[in-house]
């Protein structure tokens, strides 16, 4: 119905419509009297032919005009095809916190350790105060020049740590009667010694000797 009535009014079959409307009366017209002596029967003949012939250019012109409009007369197709659903976003997997790993049981302390080579010095048990050291240490110092070097020394206490929590680490050795270390001084020397884990125990891997300077290193640590 869309397509008859978009035919109907478009102009150019208006225009076409109205000139085969006003050339058929006239060409009937001329049929019937070309020809005086022709009969009635073959008059009307060619009548209802002429007549038949514009209704045929009628009916053509508006097949031709009517296809121009097919492609806006078209119905417009909807998809019917579902709707995607919607792809889900992929998330990382939360990472787990990793766990510490669990700090090792040491058979004995650091103070402990220390305490035991303060000991072993003050009653000259060298070898005890040897034990106490890291093997990287050992590996280090001969021990017969670390005993000697531990021969100078009458005494070995821990200081008062009150004042300084962070001197955990620090032993006094006094030097006998004669001796001096290599900066001339005498009598009570700080050393700061270095701990490290060792086959589970604590061990001594290094000491230095505690000047207003620094830290130095020593012959025997």
């Amino acid at each position: 119905m869309n397509i008859l009535l978009e035919t109907l009014r478009d102009p150019l079959w208006q225009v076409l419509g109205a000139i085969i409307v006003l050339v058929a009366p006239f060409l009937v017209m001329a049929v019937r009297t070309r020809d005086a002596r022709a009969s009635e029967q073959q008059k009307r003949r060619e009548t209802r032919g002429v007549l038949l012939v514009c209704l045929a250019v009628l009916l053509v012109m508006s097949g031709w005009v009517a296809s121009g409009h097919l492609p806006h007369a078209a119905p417009r197709r909807v998809s019917t095809l579902p709707t995607p659903a919607p792809t889900p976003t992929q998330t990382s997997a939360p990472l787990s916190t990793p766990t510490p790993a669990p700090t090792p049981r040491l058979a004995r302390s650091i103070t402990q350790v220390l305490v035991t080579f303060c000991e072993a010095i003050n009653h000259q048990d060298y070898q005890t105060a040897w034990n106490e050291y890291a093997r990287s240490l050992q590996h280090k110092h001969p021990q017969r020049n670390v005993v000697a070097a531990w021969r100078r020394f009458i005494r070995c206490s821990i200081p008062d740590q009150s004042a300084d929590p962070s001197a955990l680490d620090t032993l006094t050795l006094t030097l006998g009667s004669g001796y001096t270390d290599r900066f001339g001084r005498s009598g009570d020397i700080n050393y700061r010694f270095t701990m490290g884990i060792e086959q589970q125990a604590w061990r001594i891997t290094g000491v230095c000797e505690i000047y207003s300077e620094g830290c130095f290193d020593i012959t025997w640590g």
